[in-house]
Parts: C-alpha cells; sequence; structure tokens
C-alpha cells in the first residue's frame, strides 16, 4: 500500500509499499528496481503481465489501456500516445478517474527530464530510465540549460535525472511544482501539455489545486492560466461582493511593493484623499489577478504574487484585465468610477461606464493629485453617500474566502487587535482570525458550528478527539468545497470535534487508507 506525505494538486510525494520514493525514475538496469521476466514485467515490486494493444486502442480516446498491480497501473503505448498530446492527456485523466487516488502511475519510456515536470504535475508518478539510455547512446547530455554532445553522457543523465526526480519531490512538497513546470521551457510538448491541462480541463485540476501556494512567480504568459489565479479571478466575479456603503470605485495601478498601499505610490495617493476613503471603494487594476479591491490586498494571491514590470502589458494580459472588470461591473455597480491610472493602464477606460473620469498619466504629479482630490470632495459634497468602516471591509474579505452565506454571522462582529493579528468577536468570543502571513481567516472553534449549519468546508470524520493530524483512515467524508491548505472542520455526526488545515484534496482524504488529510489546529 502506498503511503503518500505531500500533495500538489495531482501530484504527490510519498513511499510504495516496497519502500520506493515518488516520484521515482526507475533503473531499468537494476533488477531490484525492474526485471522483465518471460510474460510478466516487475516495477518496484509490482507484477505487470504484459499485455498487446491493437492500433485502435492507441487511436482511440474512448479505449483506456493499462495493466494494474497492486500499488500502480502501466499506461500502455506512451511512446505512441505522446505523440499525440491532447490524446495523451485525456487518457491519463481517464486513468486518474478510472483508479482514484490509491494507485501511482507508471508512464514507460517517456522519462525525458524536460518533460517529466509536467508529466508529474499531471499526476504520473513512476518513469523509467530507457529514454535517457537511447539518449546517451546518441551522445546527448542532459543539463539545466539544455542538451549537449558528450561521448559518455549515460552516468551524468542518470545523476541528473536523480537530482531532477529530488527537486520534484521537493518542489511538491513546499508547494512550487507549477513555478518548477513553467521554468523548464526546453520542450515545446510540455508547454503543449501544460496548456491542453489548463484550457481543456481547469475545472478537474482546479479541485485539486492548492488554496495557496508560498508564492507566485508569475514570469510567463502561462501563468495567467494558473489554477489558483483563475479560481481567484472567477471568485471577483461570481462571488465577491463589495463592502456596504462603498458607492464610488476609484481604480488605480498596482505597485510592486505588496500591500499595495504600503508603496511610496499608494502612500502618496492616499494621504492625499485620506478624508475621503471612508466614502470610497478603492480597486487596484494588474496582471495576473486582474482586480484586487483594497480589503482583499492582503489575501493570497493579491499578496504573494511577483511579476516582471516593464510598462507594457500583452494583449493577453489586457484582454483578461478588461474582461474581469468588465464582469465584475456587471455585478457591483458603483454611483461614480473614477480611473487614477498611468497610461500603460489607459486600455481599461474602454470597458468604463460613459459617465467615468479618468485621470491618466503621472502618478505622482501635483496637477493629477489635485485633479482627483476635486473630482472626488464635489462626488463625495454632491451625492448622499454613507461611510463604510473596518467592519464591512472584513465582512467583504470573509465573504469571499468562505462564501456569502458567512455574511449573515460575521456582520455583527466586532474587530479586536491581537498579537499584530485582527480577530473577529462574535458574541463575546473569537470566531476567526486573519493570519496575514497565510492570507486568510483561520477558523475557531466558537464558529465551526456555523459551517456545520451550512455544509461548509466539513471533514466527517470517525468518533474519537483528533491531536495533531487526522489521518485519511480516520475520514468518512469530507465536502467538495474543500482545497488543500483550506480551513476545515472537523465533525462526527455534526458534533464538532476540532477545526485545522486540509492537507490532500477532498477526493483523497475519502480514497485513500494512509497520510494526514487534516493539520489539526485546537
Amino acid at each position: 500500500m502506498i503511503k503518500d506525505n505531500n500533495f500538489f494538486g495531482f501530484a504527490r510525494t510519498g513511499t510504495t509499499g516496497a519502500g520506493w520514493e515518488y516520484p521515482v525514475m526507475v533503473n531499468t538496469q537494476n533488477q531490484e528496481e525492474f526485471l522483465n521476466s518471460g510474460e510478466d514485467l516487475v516495477v518496484l515490486g509490482n507484477r505487470f503481465r504484459k499485455t498487446i494493444t491493437y492500433p485502435e486502442a492507441i487511436s482511440s480516446i474512448e479505449n483506456i489501456s493499462f495493466a494494474e498491480s497492486e500499488d500502480m497501473v502501466m499506461m500502455l503505448n506512451t511512446l505512441e500516445i505522446i505523440e499525440r498530446p491532447k490524446q495523451f492527456v485525456s487518457k491519463i485523466v481517464s486513468i486518474r478517474n478510472e483508479i482514484g487516488w490509491n494507485r501511482l502511475i507508471y508512464a514507460p519510456g517517456i522519462g525525458d527530464p524536460f518533460l517529466i515536470p509536467v508529466l508529474a504535475y499531471m499526476g504520473i508518478s513512476v518513469f523509467d530510465d530507457i529514454f535517457l539510455r537511447k539518449q546517451s547512446q546518441r551522445g546527448l547530455r542532459y543539463t539545466p540549460f539544455g542538451v549537449a554532445k558528450d561521448q559518455s553522457p549515460l552516468e551524468s543523465n542518470q545523476n541528473f535525472a536523480k537530482d531532477l526526480m529530488a527537486v520534484i519531490r521537493e518542489s511538491i512538497k513546499n508547494g512550487t511544482l507549477r513555478e518548477m513546470v513553467e521554468k523548464i521551457q526546453f520542450s515545446s510538448k510540455a508547454l503543449e501539455i501544460l496548456r491542453i491541462l489548463d484550457f481543456s480541463y481547469y475545472e478537474s485540476m482546479e479541485t485539486v489545486f492548492p488554496l495557496r501556494t508560498p508564492y507566485i512567480m508569475a514570469n510567463s504568459i502561462e501563468s495567467l492560466e494558473r489554477p489558483d489565479l483563475k479560481r481567484y479571478r472567477d471568485k471577483i466575479v461570481n462571488v465577491y461582493e463589495k463592502p456596504v456603503n462603498r458607492e464610488v470605485a476609484l481604480i488605480m495601478p498596482c505597485s510592486a511593493r505588496k500591500p499595495y498601499s504600503t508603496s511610496r505610490t499608494h502612500m502618496e495617493i492616499l494621504s492625499r484623499i485620506s478624508e475621503f476613503r471612508k466614502y470610497i471603494h478603492e480597486l487596484i487594476v494588474t496582471s495576473p489577478v486582474a482586480l484586487v479591491p483594497r480589503e482583499l490586498e492582503n489575501i493570497y494571491p493579491a499578496m504573494f504574487y511577483n511579476i516582471p514590470v516593464v510598462g507594457h502589458w500583452y494583449e493577453d494580459e489586457k484582454v483578461m484585465m478588461k474582461d474581469t472588470v468588465s464582469a465584475y461591473l456587471k455585478r457591483n455597480t458603483y454611483k461614480k468610477i473614477i480611473a487614477y491610472i498611468t497610461e500603460d493602464l489607459g486600455f481599461i477606460s474602454e470597458i468604463l461606464p460613459p459617465d467615468s473620469l479618468i485621470i491618466e498619466g503621472n502618478l505622482k504629479s501635483e496637477a493629477n493629485l489635485r485633479a482627483l482630490y476635486a473630482a472626488l470632495d464635489s462626488t463625495v459634497k454632491e451625492s448622499d453617500l454613507k461611510k463604510g468602516s473596518r467592519m464591512d471591509q472584513h465582512v467583504s474579505r470573509a465573504k469571499f474566502q468562505f462564501g456569502n452565506w458567512i455574511g449573515k454571522y460575521v456582520e455583527n462582529a466586532k474587530v479586536i487587535n491581537n498579537y499584530n493579528q485582527e480577530m473577529l468577536i462574535v458574541e463575546g468570543k473569537p470566531a476567526m482570525v486573519f493570519n496575514e502571513y497565510l492570507g486568510k481567516y483561520t477558523i475557531n472553534k466558537s464558529s465551526a458550528k456555523w459551517f456545520i449549519e451550512n455544509g461548509k468546508f466539513l471533514v466527517e470524520i470517525d468518533d474519537f478527539k483528533p491531536t495533531s493530524n487526522v489521518y485519511s483512515v480516520g475520514v468518512l467524508d469530507a465536502t467538495t468545497d474543500i482545497r488543500t491548505e483550506d480551513e476545515v472542520v472537523l465533525h462526527n455526526k455534526g458534533e464538532v470535534k476540532g477545526v485545522g488545515i486540509a492537507k490532500m484534496p477532498y477526493s483523497a482524504m475519502k480514497d485513500l487508507k494512509k497520510g494526514v488529510a487534516v493539520k489539526v489546529r485546537n
């Protein structure tokens, strides 16, 4: 039986029943790892019956061809199918759906080091060195910077592959696998597979992609389609509700420094309009997140991304920002919209209402700052506006994280600062704490009943008192809204047992019998 240690989407680290770490590159010349014996093939202690498949099994998307063993399944005809990336991805997705999480996927013969990261990302855990041996015979040596000629590169290639697998395991553990996949762009086929996953299988990837990662290095156009960024933009458009009493929108550009409000440019602007801030809703427009309401600037992903800043946007970025802002404004309406933007964001004015005021140019220009002040002064004086509050912003932020259902529970909460963290107090008890390091609210036991009443973020366990960890063997059920790193409530038949952080996808919690499902907080 396999034992998983860490998850990143469909990628996973752990050990097989025979003690082999995965993801792994099998040495086909080591009989302890790989044995070709008569009618059987033994890979890491897993015995497969040799199988002949016919051309229709290769060409047909509906035909899922794989051999089975205790801990893994072996995909058949991988050398042929990998030449048709759309079909290859479809077959891997179908295999995953059929076998669940209890067995690993072995893809023989396609262990190209520059292809392996994206294959691991999509859920393949076992590779072999057949491809590397063939390349070595051709005198090709793999390096971090591409392929070079060499007379005897086999040992070097094996060491390169061994180090690569270690880096992949570490990147799964520390949550940076997506960065690794995007960074290794020597293989056009790898990028093709990544784009197919992003565009055609977003729903499947999103359900297992973690709620948050340590950071987002959005250095390539592929970053726009990361499942966590698309998830954020989808929520901005379809879930997010602006704080009450914020009827004037002020659209601004981003800053390199996070949170944006601590940058010199934002601080200077905000100091000049401080008397109006309780009436306005500040919206930051940028790539790759598209739109960040001020109260969300401390959350993931707004607080955790970096992009190359060159004063120029690609057309894909422009379209993404315009589409997101346009859709957002259909759900969240304002009496007045003022855009205080740099010239490179001028395209945003194309989708704003006709009566919007556009102030474009140098953000620190005295003339522009005076124009902004005058516009806000006249708007506030001429409109019947009510002041917003800090609590309204907390309500909007909590609704964004957990769903609009939570609004009624926190709308009358009090906010106190405890050890530099803001805590929401409901009925005299601490309900949630905003953790700036994680960019999210953490749940306390006193608020756990809200989640049970609404059937949200729940992990049902056997009737026991959880301590530091809840293992998947003790999980009875889990709601489908859970993502890895989400806040969850542990319960047994509706009785609160604790709260904690999900450490694997909800589907894995229900399938697996080993591995940590939830890290318990209290």
